[in-house]
C-alpha cells in the first residue's frame, strides 16, 4: 500500500501554521525593556564636622586616703557614720588622750628642771669670767664652768623637743579628716585598742573633681596632641546604665605607648560638686580632638564592604547606579565622612542597594515613576 503524500503535506503546513500564529501571539516583537530599580537616594552634604574619638574608661578618686591613727590606745568616741560625707579637718575619731596628757606634764617637768640647771649654769660662768680676767681662777676651771653651761643647753633643748612630741602625739589622740570627701564604712567599733600606724579605721575618697580613665588607639596619638596643644580638649561621659551626660577636660596622656595593646593611655577630669558620679564606674568616652571644616558627609547606611573596602552606588544624572570606592574619614552620628570617592550634593543610595550593579537603572522610590521607566509590577503586568 503506497504511503498518502497528500495527507502528509497537509500535516505539515498545518504544523507550521500552528508555529507562526504561536509566534504572533506575542505583544512585543524586541527584547523586554530594563527594569528600574527603585532606591531611596540621599544627597552628600558638606559640613564642619566634629572629630570625635570614642573609648571606654573607668572613673577614678582624685585621692583616697586610708585613716591609719599615728598613736596607739583606747578608741573611745567615733564622730562620724558609715558613708558620711566630710569636711577637710572635720574630728573623725577620737583616742584616749590620758596617757598622752601625762606624758606631756612629764616633758613640761623635765623642761622646767633643766631651765633651772641651765640659768644656775650661766649665772656661774658670768661670775667666773671677771676672775678669769683677773686671773683668779685658772682657765681649766673656767672652761669646766663653760662646759657645764653649754650641756644645760644642750639638754634643755632636748626637752623642748621631747615636749613638742608629747604635745604632737596628744593632739593625734583626735583625728581630724585630712581631706573633704566620702567616707567608707567604718572597720573599728568604739572600745577597741587600735595600734599606732596599723588599724584601719576608715577610708575617704574626693570626688570633687573626678578622674576618668580611658585609653584609646596609638593611631589617635598625633591628632590628640595637636588638639591638646590648641586648647583645652573636651571630654563627654556617659555611665553605664544612664543617658546623661557629663562634661570633663583631658588632662595627662601616658608618657608612653602599651608594647602589649597598641594603646595609649589617657586620664581626664571631671566637675562633680553633687556627687553624682562615684568612683570605679564604667563609663563611654566621647574626645573632642577637633573639627574637619567642609567634609563630605553620607549616611553610614549607604556604605558597603567588599574585597577592595568600602564602596557605595551614586546616582548619575542618567539615573543609572555608579559604584565608587571609599575612603572614610570621621564619624558624626550616623553619618560618615567620605574623604574621597563622593562629592557634595551627589544622590547616594541608602536603601535597595543589595541589588544593584554598576550600571545599573534606578529609580527614586519616593517620586512617581516616569512613563519611559517601566517597572519591575509594570513589566510583569504585560507579560500576562
Amino acid at each position: 500500500m503506497k504511503p498518502n503524500i497528500f495527507l502528509k503535506t497537509t500535516r505539515g503546513l498545518a504544523t507550521l501554521a500552528v508555529v507562526a500564529v504561536m509566534a504572533g501571539c506575542g505583544k512585543h516583537a524586541g527584547p523586554p525593556p530594563k527594569m528600574a530599580f527603585p532606591v531611596k537616594l540621599t544627597p552628600a552634604l558638606p559640613m564642619d564636622a566634629p572629630v570625635l574619638i570614642n573609648a571606654f574608661g573607668t572613673t577614678k578618686a582624685r585621692m583616697s586616703v586610708d585613716i591609719v591613727p599615728q598613736v596607739s590606745g583606747q578608741l573611745l568616741q567615733t564622730f562620724i557614720q558609715d558613708g558620711a560625707v566630710v569636711t577637710n579637718a572635720q574630728p573623725l575619731f577620737q583616742i584616749d588622750p590620758r596617757d598622752y596628757a601625762a606624758r606631756v606634764q612629764q616633758a613640761e617637768a623635765a623642761r622646767a628642771a633643766d631651765q633651772a640647771n641651765r640659768e644656775l649654769a650661766r649665772l656661774t660662768m658670768e661670775r667666773n669670767q671677771p676672775l678669769l680676767e683677773k686671773k683668779l681662777i685658772s682657765a681649766e676651771d673656767f672652761g669646766t664652768i663653760k662646759t657645764r653651761f653649754a650641756a644645760a643647753s644642750a639638754a634643755l633643748q632636748a626637752d623642748e623637743a621631747l615636749l613638742a612630741l608629747a604635745r604632737l602625739n596628744l593632739a593625734r589622740c583626735t583625728i581630724a579628716a585630712p581631706l573633704a570627701g566620702v567616707c567608707s564604712t567604718r572597720t573599728t567599733d568604739d572600745g577597741n585598742l587600735v595600734a599606732a600606724g596599723l588599724t584601719r579605721l576608715v577610708n575617704i575618697r574626693s570626688y570633687d573633681p573626678l578622674f576618668v580613665d580611658f585609653s584609646v588607639s596609638e593611631d589617635y596619638l598625633p591628632l590628640i596632641r595637636r588638639a591638646l596643644a590648641a586648647g583645652p580638649v573636651k571630654l563627654e561621659l556617659v555611665p553605664r546604665g544612664e543617658t546623661n551626660t557629663y562634661t570633663a577636660t583631658l588632662d595627662v596622656i601616658e608618657n608612653a605607648v602599651s608594647a602589649q595593646t597598641g594603646t595609649i593611655q589617657l586620664r581626664g577630669s571631671a566637675p562633680n560638686p553633687d556627687l553624682k558620679l562615684w568612683a570605679h564606674q564604667f563609663v563611654s568616652v566621647r574626645l573632642h580632638a577637633g573639627t574637619v571644616p567642609g567634609a563630605v558627609m553620607v549616611p553610614e547606611g549607604a556604605v558597603q564592604f567588599g574585597k577592595q573596602g568600602p564602596y557605595l552606588f551614586v546616582v548619575s544624572a542618567q539615573n543609572t547606579a555608579e559604584l565608587r570606592p571609599l575612603q572614610l574619614g570621621v564619624r558624626v552620628g550616623d553619618l560618615v565622612q567620605a574623604v574621597s570617592g563622593v562629592q557634595a550634593g551627589e544622590n547616594v543610595v541608602v536603601l535597595g542597594q543589595l541589588m544593584l550593579f554598576p550600571g545599573a537603572p534606578v529609580m527614586d522610590a519616593t517620586q512617581p515613576p516616569p512613563a519611559a521607566a517601566p517597572t519591575a509590577a509594570k513589566i510583569a503586568r504585560e507579560g500576562e
